[in-house]
């Protein structure tokens, strides 16, 4: 079991590690046992973050622990469990309860739970925390990024978003607040760029947005059609609905994050960078912006002299080549957007298959 530490432990390695055959592992990190595979969104563990680690084989130790047809469980402890207040650990997780008619219950509890509820990543960090009143959010809910900033927060009643409500990018600036009533936007939400410049202002009533100009209805309807007509992979329409968009509304990121994308997918790489390009310089923190341009990059070189395979008025199929010769600053440049979109959030596997292909 030595070998667990030295790596990092993604989801993929938790789920897998040290399984041979049909030799069934379960894991528990922090008191919580890993059941199912695990989201990627609860982060990773590094040998600097666990305090101990237990590997239990006796079949009658397995047993007291609650467990059978189990061959081996393995008990980490990471460094933050240790450093936390007692009082603070007694809080429990929403990990060790279970929703029952749409409310949390503790583990093996006949009644609904009230009181505090902290959520961790696997890294021990804090991930969430809020209140629960007879099973129901109620009051205060905050969420946090890996790196401890705040992510977001809500204010509930009964289960229900009332009040108060602020976004942040992972830098600590504010991205959108407003209000909610009766879990609907109420009154008037703002939404920034992380540079700091407006994005967009609209009013709501009862979740409808009101006092909008004709301009700026036609600039949503159109990025509407757009991502509609994406869908139906008639990307060549989708480009010229988006064209007409960023004529209205030259300042808004997502409509070159949209253009680019349609780019991207009919195989016109440079056009697709030159808009990610522009979503990136309005939005310096744009996950998916960055991640796609990587691969717009990418996929330049992968499909460079590629035979056509078909082709008809909306999309194109190539055939791409299995191996690939990038010039170096291109490869920099793929390598360095695939760190930030995974700085930012973005750790799908392929962003991961790619850094480990492309960016040893």
């Amino acid at each position: 079991m030595k070998g667990l530490i030295f790596y990092i432990l993604t989801i993929c390695t938790l789920a897998a590690y040290g399984q041979a055959k049909d030799e069934k592992i379960l894991y528990v990190v922090d008191s919580v046992a890993i059941i199912k595979d695990p989201d990627p969104d609860e982060g990773t563990l590094i040998e600097n973050d666990i305090e101990t680690l237990t590997v239990v084989t006796n079949k009658i130790d397995i047993e007291k622990h609650g467990y059978k047809d189990i061959a081996k469980i393995i008990f980490i402890m990471p460094k933050e469990f240790f450093e936390r207040p007692d009082d603070i650990k007694r809080i429990p997780t929403t990990k060790q309860m279970e929703r029952k008619n749409g409310k949390w219950h503790l583990l093996k509890s006949t009644t609904p739970y009230s009181g505090l509820f902290i959520d961790y990543f696997f890294n021990g960090k804090k991930q969430g925390e809020g209140t629960l009143k007879d099973g129901i959010l109620d009051g205060r809910r905050n969420i946090y990024y890996q790196n401890g900033n705040l992510s977001y927060y809500s204010q509930y009643v009964n289960g229900t978003e009332t009040g108060e409500s602020k976004e942040y990018f992972t830098n600590g600036k504010l991205h959108q607040e407003g209000n909610f009533k009766n879990g609907k936007d109420d009154g008037i939400w703002k939404e920034w760029y992380s540079t700091g410049q407006l994005k967009r202002q609209t009013e709501f009533t009862e979740g409808q947005a009101i006092g909008t100009t004709e301009e700026n209805d036609k600039f949503h309807k159109l990025l509407s059609s757009g991502i509609k007509i994406s869908r139906e992979e008639n990307y060549q329409g989708a480009i010229k609905t988006y064209d007409k968009a960023i004529e209205l509304n030259p300042n808004y990121s997502d409509a070159y994050f949209l253009r680019g994308t349609a780019y991207l997918y009919s195989f016109k790489f440079d056009e697709a960078i030159k808009d990610y390009d522009k979503a990136i310089e309005l939005e310096p923190l744009y996950m998916k912006a960055l991640s796609n341009r990587a691969f717009a990059r990418l996929r330049k070189y992968e499909f460079k002299g590629s035979r056509t395979l078909s082709n008809n008025s909306s999309v194109t199929v190539l055939a791409t080549k299995d191996k690939v010769e990038i010039p170096k600053d291109e490869q920099e440049k793929i390598c360095s957007d695939l760190k930030k979109g995974l700085e930012l959030g973005d750790n799908k596997q392929i962003i991961l298959d790619t850094l480990k292909n492309y960016c040893k």
